[in-house]
């Protein structure tokens, strides 16, 4: 708890604000998490959040509870889309820098060209041998980028139900791929 060390001097807004924290830290951790999917970023967004609840304290004062709780709620969720969206865009520029290597090495072995191609056929045909649901499942997810529950509701199922069949479908692409090989 960071934060409480920022108001030190102010003994009756740190108490606030901890009492503030312990009330409400699983209500703010799950939509966090809910938007992050990764517990990690979830707390850093908890914690970003009350850092800035120390300078708005007198804000927070001055709201009835259920108010609090949804500025509190508003507040980590457009916290945690602004890390989700820094995460993307990092990793969206670390796929690029990955695909600048690969293509500059590329170019200078067209064997490396020719046996890539050969390695997406084989992952293609392989995704084509999958049961019916696992297949859609996974170009639904991998292809088409869509999340989990959107997956779910475009098959008709539930959302673990998704990742069961995303978690048999790569486990049974891996055996394929392993066969093929050998």
């Amino acid at each position: 708890m960071l934060f409480m060390m920022l108001l030190a001097d102010r003994p009756d807004d740190a108490d606030y604000l901890q009492d503030i924290y312990h009330t409400y830290y699983r209500l703010l951790y799950a939509q966090a998490l809910k938007v992050l999917r990764h517990p990690q970023d979830a707390e850093d967004a908890v914690q970003a959040v009350m850092l800035k609840l120390t300078q708005k304290i007198h804000i927070l004062r001055g709201l009835e509870c259920n108010k609090l709780a949804s500025y509190l709620v508003i507040a980590v969720r457009n916290t945690a889309i602004n890390l989700y969206r820094q995460n993307k865009s990092r990793a969206m520029r670390q796929a690029e820098l990955i695909q600048d290597i690969i293509s500059a090495d590329m170019k200078e072995n067209p064997e490396a060209q020719a046996l890539d191609r050969d390695a997406v056929e084989r992952v293609k045909d392989a995704i084509r041998c999958l049961p019916r649901r696992e297949r859609d499942a996974m170009t639904l997810r991998y292809v088409h980028n869509l999340t989990d529950t959107q997956v779910a509701d475009a098959l008709g199922v539930q959302a673990v139900s998704v990742r069961a069949m995303l978690s048999r479908g790569r486990k049974r692409l891996r055996e394929m791929l392993a066969e093929r090989r050998d």
